[in-house]
């Protein structure tokens, strides 16, 4: 288990997000990254047998072994043509070691100490790779948008952001690998409909990307954030290769959305006081 501090809650409410180092050990990381290598080369494979969607689309969703692989296509630089791995949704599906560490104890007392519920529904278990040279990143967002806040399928049932999503470094994460980059108590900004809104904001000056840190993190540690931080990852820059592994938990009864996945959404419960 992980007993969080005051100063890490506040962390969390105020500014975000913190990082717990060396939560998982070596050996808890080869286990996943084995999980990964797979999943690469299944996503590769996928990606030759539907060569023509990948070339028409921005990104070719394809279900497979209960998992959804989302691909896309590099479109510039040495590698242009080439297929890229966006992400991989409900990935322990398909890679069971996978779906066994996204409810590890660790991950479930962290987050319900946040959410304050120990019953929690698991919305994501994602795959996420940044390949030397496949150009993929995120553009600034909110997770509070991908749950769907503002609409039908989500409502903010415990009033401070109902969900908690964690990422796990399973390489070492630098400054030039594509790390994530936090905008700094943003979370007081509340829900913003990015990426929409962006523009406006930026206009206005509510948001300043130049306030923004890059997150650099050794294997094996976690990072934790709030549904309302603003973040965002450029491509990886590097020869090496940037993966992480990506679990998100709701309160109880706030999302109504059905997620991809066979078992997304299933019920986890922490054992932590």
């Amino acid at each position: 288990m992980v007993e969080l501090t005051n100063k890490q809650k506040d962390s969390f409410f105020q500014t975000g997000f913190f990082i717990l180092p060396c939560v998982f050990n070596s050996d808890e990381i080869s286990d996943m990254k084995n999980s990964f290598q797979a999943l690469q080369k299944t996503a590769f494979s996928l990606a030759n047998l539907h060569l023509e969607r990948l070339k028409q689309q921005k990104e070719t969703y394809i279900m497979h072994q209960g998992s959804q692989f989302v691909l896309g296509q590099i479109q510039r630089g040495t590698h242009s043509g080439q297929p890229a791995i966006r992400r991989v949704s409900w990935c322990g599906a398909a890679e069971p070691t996978l779906l066994r560490y996204g409810k590890d104890p660790r991950l479930l007392s962290v987050a319900s100490q946040l959410l304050g519920s120990k019953k929690m529904s698991q919305l994501i278990n994602q795959a996420h790779f940044k390949l030397p040279g496949d150009e993929v990143f995120f553009e600034w967002h909110q997770d509070s948008t991908h749950r769907g806040y503002g609409g039908k399928h989500w409502q903010d049932i415990n009033g401070q952001g109902s969900y908690v999503q964690t990422l796990i470094a399973l390489d070492e994460i630098t400054i030039t690998n594509g790390p994530v980059c936090f905008i700094p108590n943003s979370v007081k900004l509340g829900h913003l409909d990015l990426p929409e809104n962006l523009n406006n904001c930026l206009a206005t000056g509510k948001i300043r990307l130049e306030d923004a840190i890059p997150i650099e993190m050794q294997e094996g540690s976690l990072a934790v954030f709030h549904p309302y931080v603003i973040h965002g990852s450029e491509p990886n820059h590097s020869k090496e290769t940037r993966q992480a592994f990506i679990n998100g938990y709701a309160y109880p009864g706030a999302n109504a959305r059905k997620y991809p996945g066979e078992g997304a959404g299933r019920i986890v419960v922490s054992e932590s006081a």
